[in-house]
């Protein structure tokens, strides 16, 4: 028979550092500091903008802005949500049928990007639809991954 006031056989010792405080502290850092970049993209767009003195200035600092934005407000509801919260899973497909739409809609993007970017003069606007026509690739790559492993998760 056990003591009164012995501790129960599973109790971690007295002083043991609680588990998974620093866990949780890290999160929280990693959920705040995702709307800091976000917010220091939309910050970078709008100086953009407002200083544009070339051609595609106003509009690709705009558009960096607006979607910073947007992209910040659409992980703060997923996060309100309860939904997962990996970059992976927000960004990515995972499942055949829209990887066939994703292959068509970011394939014809970098394609547009390039053609615009062969048309433009050396500024921001060309390094613009460069970064547009790298970031197609990516996601395009990214989210053929993200389905193959998806299915062997699923056969597994």
């Amino acid at each position: 028979m056990q003591s009164p006031n012995a501790p129960p056989p599973n109790a971690p010792p007295p002083n043991a550092p609680p588990d998974g405080l620093g866990r949780e502290y890290w999160s929280w850092f990693g959920f705040w500091g995702e709307f800091v970049v976000l917010g220091l993209l939309a910050i970078v767009g709008a100086f953009f903008a407002s200083q544009g003195g070339r051609p595609g200035d106003y509009a690709a600092g705009l558009i960096l802005s607006l979607t910073a934005i947007a992209l910040a407000f659409l992980r703060l509801k997923l996060r309100l949500d309860g939904g997962a919260t990996e970059w992976g899973h927000f960004l990515l497909v995972d499942d055949m049928r829209n990887l066939a739409l994703v292959i068509a809609v970011f394939t014809a993007l970098g394609l547009a990007g390039l053609f615009v970017a062969a048309g433009s003069e050396e500024g921001s606007l060309h390094i613009a639809v460069v970064a547009l026509f790298v970031t197609s690739g990516l996601i395009v790559f990214l989210s053929l991954k993200n389905v193959f492993d998806a299915l062997d998760r699923r056969q597994r």
